[in-house]
């Protein structure tokens, strides 16, 4: 089961400063922030498809592995992907791995994993 975003984030410098605004730095790079933005994008075309509900999810793991910075005219896209799907006790976890990618280049700039929980419907 795979997942794409509908729509690619543009990484300009106004995305950028907004980060900082609420960071309260003047860096003109945040990784996590962004690649994060392009992870939500994600995560909504799961729920919008009604394979994950839109709430009473818990995230039980997560890790972030970033190949490079993005960068001011990327344009990110992501592939989310189920790779394990387990039902335990009444509720269901997903191990997810989405690739964020930038235009033109062929390797993932970054990639996350998440374990997601959600209790399965129909169970106490």
């Amino acid at each position: 089961m795979t997942f794409t975003t509908s729509d690619e984030v543009v990484v300009d410098t106004a995305l950028l400063a907004g980060f900082a605004d609420v960071l309260g730095s003047r860096s003109d790079t945040f990784a996590v922030p962004v690649i994060f933005r392009v992870t939500v994008i994600l995560a909504h075309e799961a729920m919008d498809s009604g394979t994950v509900p839109s709430d009473g999810i818990v995230h039980t793991a997560e890790s972030l592995r970033v190949r490079r910075q993005p960068r001011v005219g990327d344009r990110l896209t992501g592939l989310l992907t189920v790779e394990e799907i387990h039902h335990r006790g009444g509720a269901t976890q997903l191990l997810v791995r989405s690739d964020i990618m930038a235009d033109g280049e062929v390797a993932p700039i970054a990639v996350t994993t998440s374990t997601l929980a959600f209790r399965t419907e129909g169970t106490g």
